[in-house]
């Protein structure tokens, strides 16, 4: 299996123009740290990873975003670090324990906005009552456990959205910035168990990471008389790191926040874009056994403004990590240094999850017959 150890060599081997293309977004730079261990504690490093010598001579590989101004490095043998956890703790008695909260009776232990709530088949909304701006809402599920999800209960939660977007719209029209929040579980910043999701509308500008991809779309635009978002697809497809469903496009990215970062674009909501929202969060949970998880879509602005022409519905999901390590993910390099420390390397695997859960069920059961044929 290729991994992202292995860019380099992906790289050197593109066509010409696809790699002024990948050229043009990205740098790949590979580096080896040295470090010498004392005798005494080589048995404790033997243990913990396994070896010794991989200790002493670590590949690092370092990928900076040209047009955004972020980068990634690589060390996987940052997944192997010794972390503290306590092994007995239950996440789904955790879950359960916290069943009857305010979010399981939300009529009466939930504030509503001043326009009212939206309600849904599996869903409805409240008003966030530690707001992040005027114009906040919840959509909370009608499940209690946040992992339990299902493919209808996603679309209704995001007409739910769309729903309480224009009505907020509605009662303020000046507000027309629209951004969506997904925090699952603790160590994704969610401070409720029970499933929700959080929308914002905002006014005057849209919030900054929105603001800044527009400012990117526009200069790449003018400079190379081509499309920002789609470059940023193709130069990932180039790879072998994305791939396209009709109208959408789904790529991990090489540069991502955090852990199993999996971008997809669309130009407007539409079924497909609801479908790989939900692929994709399955994928995660159900072959890399994630439990705690950010989405975060941002969104065009609802009414048509100067300089947005072209910006698409832009979707990110990443891991937390697991809900048991004490140990946080995010630390100085991220916060100050705008670098992204990825504990591990697996981003070509898990692409190749994501499309697996694409692919056409007959044809699964297809491949399956010939083979019991064949035995």
């Amino acid at each position: 299996m290729v991994t992202i150890q292995d860019l380099p060599r992906v790289v050197a081997g593109l066509k010409k123009e696809d790699r002024e293309l990948f050229d043009r977004f990205f740098s790949v730079h590979e580096s080896t740290g040295h470090l010498v261990l004392p005798e005494e504690m080589k048995p404790w490093a033997d243990k913990t990873f396994g070896d010794h010598k991989y200790l002493e001579e670590q590949t690092i590989v370092k990928i900076f975003n040209k047009q955004t101004y972020e980068d990634g490095l690589y060390n996987d043998l940052r997944s192997k670090r010794p972390s503290l956890i306590n092994k007995n703790e239950d996440i789904l008695k955790i879950i359960k324990e916290a069943e009857g909260d305010n979010f399981c009776h939300p009529m009466t232990g939930s504030p509503e906005n001043a326009f009212g709530r939206v309600k849904g088949k599996y869903c409805m909304t409240a008003a966030n009552i530690a707001k992040y701006d005027s114009l906040h809402g919840l959509v909370l599920f009608k499940k209690h456990n946040p992992l339990e999800i299902t493919m209808k209960e996603v679309e209704d939660y995001l007409e739910v959205i769309r729903k309480w977007f224009a009505k907020a719209h509605e009662y303020r029209p000046k507000a027309i910035f629209p951004f969506i929040m997904w925090n699952c579980l603790w160590r994704s910043g969610g401070s409720m168990i029970h499933g929700h999701i959080q929308m914002v509308l905002g006014e005057e500008v849209h919030y900054g990471e929105p603001e800044l991809l527009k400012h990117l779309m526009r200069e790449y635009d003018a400079q190379y008389k081509a499309h920002f978002f789609t470059d940023l697809y193709r130069v990932h497809d180039l790879i072998g790191l994305g791939f396209q469903k009709g109208p959408v496009r789904v790529f991990t990215n090489i540069v991502p926040r955090k852990e199993k970062e999996i971008t997809i674009f669309a130009d407007k909501f539409c079924p497909e874009f609801e479908d790989a929202l939900y692929k994709c969060l399955r994928c995660l949970m159900d072959d890399f056994g994630v439990q705690t998880f950010n989405v975060g879509i941002i969104l065009p602005p609802l009414e048509k403004v100067e300089g947005w022409d072209g910006f698409p519905i832009y979707a990110r999901i990443l891991d937390r990590g697991d809900l048991k390590n004490r140990t946080t993910d995010f630390g100085g390099m991220e916060v100050y240094a705008r670098s992204y420390i990825i504990t591990t390397a697996n981003t070509y695997q898990i692409m190749e999850k994501v499309r697996e859960k694409f692919e056409n069920p007959i044809k699964k059961l297809f491949k399956r017959k010939r083979k019991k044929k064949r035995s």
